[in-house]
């Protein structure tokens, strides 16, 4: 007798809810967006869902009734969760390989009846190729970035060493490495910043980092060093016999000799208007006119312009002409200030050492005390100011070390405390003292061995020293 056919309610009831849900459980089963993989205690396919089939490739006509031995054993997988479940009683995710090429991850979960025997297994499955490829791509564009930053700092010390330039803080980096962008392309650049900041040394390296550098020279031109009056004959030049004074033979102008190469105007703020109209014409049209002249003179020169005034106050004010600001403000550098970028002092310090040691024969060096000092001074008149300061030191010191005491009494009146001392015995007190030196001179060294030099003890000292107030470079 079918069971339907028993005249109780309930169980009518009952059974329908029971076709419901084995219903839902198969639509669930087939709409699945992750494969479904069953099959019974031996490793034998029971079913498979839509999903495998749009994954893996296989049909179900193919598998059902395969034990997963045999799948694996003829290379449709490289391995199988269903079987590794099996064997350890457990749930196990592995990566599979499917004959198609398709990689998955397989979660092998299996049923246990109640007597703890398995009864079936069921795997979920889902397509990780894409994650895969998307891993690969990851790794090569990661490989990719490592090689371009090794040989971008790389060229970052050849520019240090070539052209003198400190690059340790990150913003400086960050300028340089606009700033090297810039260079290989014709572009004309405006240089920002206050003055003594090194814009004629940015300037210079656009230069030597571009391929005019093989074809023409770097003229420069400072604006407000050369009289009103002669500026337009300095510029432009003059034919013979164009005014009084003249030279017979007449004169190529700066920008003439920039024919192949770069012209920097350096301070072009203070460029007279009339000149900046003549001097635009010359932009526009790629030639000049010599005074006293009849022939155009073609040029083809590349423009770098500096200033350390507010160009856009000036167009404002009616002082700096806004077809030729338009013209030069296609990229702007903004070169930051000395007291912006403290972590490059103690490399500069360095360097100009370096060279006046050099240029005077001397072997001097700053104390870690004195470094200090000059860390926390502001700078107002930025790396041309420290240069300065450091060649001062060197004509007016006897000693081959400078210390704190020998530096200018304006430096001196920026000096910050730098400890503080607390209550506590001689021995409290002498540790923090040696703490707080120790700490000043790692911060103004390289390394451990200079460290040691500076205060004039064996490197393994200032290591075991580090050790106990746990310090690092």
């Amino acid at each position: 007798m079918d069971i339907s056919e028993i005249n109780n309610p309930d169980l009518h009831q009952y059974i329908e809810a029971l076709k419901n849900e084995n219903e839902d459980l198969k639509k669930a089963f087939e709409c699945s967006y992750d494969g479904i993989w069953i099959c019974d205690a031996k490793g034998v396919t029971i079913s498979i869902n839509k999903a495998i089939e749009r994954i893996t490739g296989l049909k179900k006509e193919d598998v059902t009734g395969k034990n997963m031995i045999d799948l694996v054993e003829k290379g449709i997988f490289d391995q199988s969760a269903t079987l590794k479940a099996l064997e350890e009683k457990n749930t196990v995710t592995i990566m599979q390989k499917v004959i198609s090429g398709i990689s998955t991850i397989v979660t092998a979960n299996p049923i246990f009846d109640q007597n703890g025997n398995i009864k079936k297994v069921i795997s979920n499955v889902r397509d990780i190729t894409e994650l895969i490829q998307l891993r690969e791509q990851l790794q090569r564009l990661e490989e990719e970035k490592n090689k371009y930053q090794s040989e971008l700092n790389s060229l970052l010390h050849h520019i240090e060493e070539v052209n003198d330039i400190v690059l340790k803080s990150p913003n400086m980096k960050k300028v340089i490495e606009k700033v090297m962008q810039v260079a290989k392309y014709d572009t004309t650049v405006v240089l920002l910043g206050e003055s003594g900041t090194g814009k004629e040394v940015m300037a210079q390296l656009i230069h030597d980092s571009s391929p005019r550098k093989e074809k023409g020279e770097f003229i420069r031109v400072n604006c407000s060093a050369i009289p009103a009056e002669l500026l337009e004959s300095e510029m432009f030049g003059y034919e013979a016999g164009a005014f009084t004074g003249a030279k017979k033979s007449g004169k190529p102008g700066l920008i003439e000799l920039a024919h192949h190469g770069t012209l920097f105007l350096d301070e072009i703020g203070e460029l007279p208007l009339n000149i900046q109209a003549k001097f635009l014409r010359a932009i526009q049209e790629k030639e000049i006119m010599r005074l006293g002249g009849v022939t155009p003179i073609k040029v083809n020169f590349r423009i770098i312009a500096a200033t350390n005034r507010n160009l856009n106050d000036m167009v404002a004010n009616g002082e700096f002409r806004e077809d030729l600001f338009y013209r030069l403000n296609v990229v702007p550098v903004t070169i930051p200030p000395l007291r912006t970028r403290k972590d490059d002092i103690p490399k500069l310090i360095e360097s100009f050492t370096n060279t006046f040691n050099k240029y005077y024969d001397t072997k001097k060096r700053f104390s870690p005390e004195a470094i200090r000092i000059l860390i926390d001074y502001p700078w107002p008149g930025n790396v041309r100011e420290l240069k300065n300061i450091v060649e001062r030191m060197f004509v007016t010191t006897s000693s081959d070390t400078i210390y704190q005491q020998d530096l200018p009494n304006f430096l001196l009146r920026h000096v910050k405390p730098e400890v503080s001392y607390k209550n506590g015995s001689l021995k409290e007190q002498l540790a923090q003292y040696e703490r707080e030196l120790l700490q000043n001179t790692l911060r103004v060294s390289t390394t451990t061995y200079e460290a040691a030099a500076l205060l004039g003890v064996d490197q393994s000292t200032v290591v075991r020293k580090m050790k106990k107030y746990h310090l690092s470079m």
